[in-house]
C-alpha cells in the first residue's frame, strides 16, 4: 500500500474518557466487526485481556487496523491509567498523529493534560475528540471554552452537537448527520435552534484555518469566506505545523459522529511521509 494511503493515529486521554468505545465504533462502522461491543460488557475488540475485561480499563496499547475509503488507518488505543505511561510513549513513537479524547461531562482531566504536554514535546500533529455528547450533564461548549482558555486560539471546533444530542454538525460543510442503523449515518437538517451558532462557528473555523496559509488568509480577509475545500486545506496545514487543533465530537456508544471523524482522519491528518520523526527518550530519532 502506498504510504500516502496510511494513517497511524494514537488515541490519548484519561482512563474512562471513551477511547476504547470510540475505537469499537470505528471498527463497527467500517465493517471490521458485525456488532459493537461495550467496555461494560467486556466484549470490545481492544480490551481482550482477562484483566482488562475484569477491571474494565485498558492495560496495554491495542492496534486496530481499519480500512476506510481506500486508506488503512492504524488506530492505537492506549491505556489512560498513569501506571501504563510506557505503553502510551511507545504508541506515540509509532504514530504520526494523535487524537486526544475527553468527555463532554468531565472536561479537561489530568490524563488529557499529560497527553497534551507529551504531544507538545514531540511536536505531534493532533486533533481533539469530545466524547459522550449525548449523555446527561454533557456540555460541549463548556469543554471547548475550557480548552481555548488553557491552550489558546489554536483550538477550533470543527463539529458541534445538536442540543438534544441526536446529531452532529460538520462545520466545514455546514451539514448535520445523525446515526442510522441501516446506513450507519444519514444527513439531517441542521436544528433551527442552532442555525446562528453554526454560522458563527463556521466563520471562526474558516478564519482559524486561513491562518495557516498566506494565500488563504488573503482571500479570507477580502471575502470573509472560504470554500469547504479551502478550509480543509488550511486545517490540514495547520495541524501539521501544530498551529491549529480541530475539535470533533460525538457519542461512540451510539456511533454518532464517528464516520465524520474517520473522514477527517483521512483528509486532515498526515501520512507517515509527511509526519516528522518522533523524538526518543535518549534524544535520538526514529529511523523511518
Amino acid at each position: 500500500m502506498a504510504v500516502e494511503k496510511i494513517r497511524n493515529v494514537c488515541l490519548l486521554g484519561h482512563s474512562g474518557s471513551g477511547k476504547t468505545a470510540l475505537t469499537e465504533s470505528l471498527l463497527y462502522l467500517t465493517g471490521a466487526v458485525e456488532r459493537m461491543g461495550k467496555v461494560a460488557d467486556g466484549n470490545t475488540v481492544c480490551d481482550y485481556d482477562p484483566e482488562e475485561v475484569k477491571r474494565q480499563i485498558s492495560l496495554s496499547t491495542a492496534v486496530a487496523p481499519i480500512d476506510y475509503k481506500g486508506v488503512r488507518i492504524n488506530v492505537l488505543d492506549t491505556p489512560g491509567a498513569f501506571d501504563f505511561a510506557g505503553e502510551v510513549a511507545e504508541a506515540m513513537c509509532a504514530a504520526d498523529a494523535a487524537i486526544l479524547v475527553c468527555s463532554a461531562k468531565d472536561g479537561i482531566s489530568v490524563g488529557f493534560e499529560k497527553a497534551w504536554k507529551a504531544c507538545e514535546e514531540r511536536k505531534m500533529p493532533r486533533a481533539i475528540y469530545v466524547s459522550k455528547t449525548d449523555e446527561e450533564n454533557a456540555d460541549y461548549n463548556a469543554v471547548v471554552a475550557a480548552l481555548r482558555e488553557k491552550y489558546g486560539n489554536k483550538i477550533a471546533p470543527a463539529a458541534a452537537p445538536a442540543p438534544d444530542g441526536s446529531a452532529v454538525v460538520d462545520l466545514v460543510s455546514g451539514k448535520a448527520y445523525a446515526a442510522d442503523k441501516v446506513n450507519k449515518q444519514s444527513e439531517v437538517a441542521v436544528p433551527a435552534s442552532m442555525a446562528g451558532e453554526v454560522e458563527d462557528l463556521r466563520a471562526e473555523l474558516m478564519e482559524a484555518a486561513a491562518g495557516a496559509d498566506e494565500e488563504l488568509i488573503e482571500k479570507f480577509l477580502e471575502t470573509m469566506e472560504l470554500t469547504a475545500e479551502e478550509t480543509a486545506r488550511g486545517m490540514s496545514a495547520g495541524i501539521l505545523t501544530g498551529s491549529f487543533v480541530p475539535v470533533f465530537c460525538g457519542s461512540a456508544i451510539n456511533a454518532l459522529g464517528s464516520l465524520l471523524l474517520l473522514d477527517n482522519i483521512v483528509s486532515l491528518l498526515p501520512d507517515p511521509a509527511k509526519a516528522a520523526p518522533a523524538p526518543l527518550a535518549d534524544g535520538g530519532t526514529l529511523k523511518l
